[in-house]
């Protein structure tokens, strides 16, 4: 009888897929008396599309501008920003004058059109950022809670992705298979800040040292951060990846020839934008998106903080049809309309997809979770073949004996048999395996097949001991 469950097996592998008609397949094969009935079964699966609203997005990109999309409106981006202070910290002892202070953004990567004329505005923190506040890193923060919007800002700047309003430098970033190097272009944009900001940071240096002690103390005491939105322009979206700001100044040095400090040179520090204090973007989308999310004859997903596609898993029908059955594997694939965007700038295809239990979102994105392959699932976007323009999702039935279980203990809640789906980003090691995931925050979307007024199937293997 131990033999029964390696036929399990098998049979598992043999009805993969067929439907209810393939029952039994393979008996003929196993001893008399040690038959084990087998099948599939396929479910409607009922999909809607909801609203992101806002996601969690502790990242290390900045993302700042402003692009409408002719099918899913306005969408805005602007981030604030802490900067690091290294430990105990100190300037030349000899300064003599601080001669600027300038805000440096550096990016590889951008949305839209690279020529389009954009203006920034760069303003100061008068709050601290309530350091471990979760709420900070979802992009639906509130500025305005942490500068005075009434307030003179420290510099605006008109600028494009690319052109005569920033610099840029050619770096290898990589190598394709045959191992010829691949080249991207690296861009800044300096923004000239107020020279007396400059001056008021170096008075609290010189006020008290400890002032500069560590980071805290130089958020706290020196300057809390600063708020970068765009006030001008339409049409293009930075991925910033590095911050920095460079106050610039004039010291004096020894002197080879009097062996005294009357040489005067520039100098300049950096303070950087870094994971150990905190970044946050804030995103904005217009109501266009409340109009979509209506649509019954297919889903939406859309990136950043846009739409998500849910899905309503028929538990109590499986529930109720397998009560003594072994569930093998539950197979569900999901399909995009392979579509061609009338605009100049189409939006990517999101590549990975993570599903999720709607109730475990919050806690898989702050906790930093990654998918177990038990309530939570990756799938990766399939471009070409056979299984062209599909996120396919191979074996979800241990997420469907969970629901089952917590059915028949009484424990489901309001979303006990929702699950959402949700653009990524992977996380690799070294050796490019996947370890985790983040939010995808770039400017992507598709529309999927399914929708209230078209179910998807789920198909179901089981076994009958």
């Amino acid at each position: 009888m131990k033999l029964k469950y390696l036929y399990a097996l098998l049979l598992t592998a043999l009805v993969y897929s067929c439907d209810d008609a393939t029952t039994g397949i393979g008996d003929s094969t196993i001893a008399a008396g040690d038959s084990i009935p087998a099948g599939a079964a396929t479910y409607n699966v009922y999909t809607r599309s909801i609203l992101a609203d806002s996601v969690y997005a502790r990242t290390s990109t900045a993302y700042l501008g402003k692009y409408t999309d002719p099918h899913f409106g306005e969408f805005s981006a602007d981030f604030i920003a802490q900067f690091n202070c290294t430990d105990d910290f100190e300037f030349p002892d000899s300064i003599q004058e601080i001669t600027g202070l300038q805000l440096r953004m550096m990016y590889v990567n951008y949305f839209g059109d690279a020529s389009n004329a954009m203006r920034m505005q760069v303003d100061t923190l008068n709050k601290v950022i309530p350091e471990k506040e979760l709420n900070t890193f979802y992009t639906s923060i509130d500025p305005t809670q942490y500068y005075d919007d009434n307030s003179k800002p420290v510099a605006r700047k008109a600028f494009a992705a690319t052109g005569p309003s920033v610099n840029d430098s050619t770096f290898v970033s990589g190598y394709d298979n045959n191992y010829n190097p691949i080249y991207s272009t690296y861009y800044w944009q300096d923004v000239k800040l107020s020279t007396s900001l400059g001056q008021h940071m170096y008075n609290k240096y010189k006020e008290d040292k400890n002032n500069y002690k560590n980071a805290q103390n130089f958020i706290n005491n020196v300057l809390k951060g600063v708020y970068v939105h765009c006030t001008h322009g339409d049409g293009t979206i930075l991925y910033i990846d590095d911050i920095q700001l460079r106050l610039s100044f004039t010291y004096l040095i020894e002197s080879k020839s009097t062996g005294k400090k009357d040489s005067l040179v520039h100098g300049a520090t950096l303070f950087a934008a870094t994971k150990e204090v905190i970044q946050a973007n804030r995103f904005q989308n217009s109501d266009r998106l409340k109009e979509l999310i209506t649509e019954t004859e297919h889903t939406y997903l859309k990136t950043p903080a846009g739409i998500y596609t849910e899905a309503t898993l028929p538990i109590d029908e499986i529930a109720e049809r397998h009560l003594r059955d072994t569930l093998n594997a539950a197979t569900i694939t999901f399909t995009r309309y392979n579509e061609k965007s009338d605009t100049k700038f189409p939006m990517g295809i999101p590549q990975y997809l993570l599903m999720i239990r709607k109730k475990d979102i919050h806690d898989f994105f702050e906790k930093n979770e990654t998918f177990d392959g038990l309530t939570s699932y990756l799938a990766t976007y399939s471009g070409s073949g056979e299984s062209a323009n599909t996120y396919a999702f191979t074996n979800i039935a241990p997420l469907i004996t969970t629901c089952m279980n917590e059915k028949k203990e009484g424990k489901q809640d309001k979303d006990w048999d929702k699950v959402v789906l949700i653009p990524v980003k992977p996380e690799t090691d070294s050796s490019d395996n996947i370890i985790g995931v983040k939010s995808n925050l770039d400017m992507e979307s598709t529309r999927l097949i399914g929708g209230e007024n078209n179910p998807i199937k789920l198909q179901v293997l089981y076994t009958t001991f």
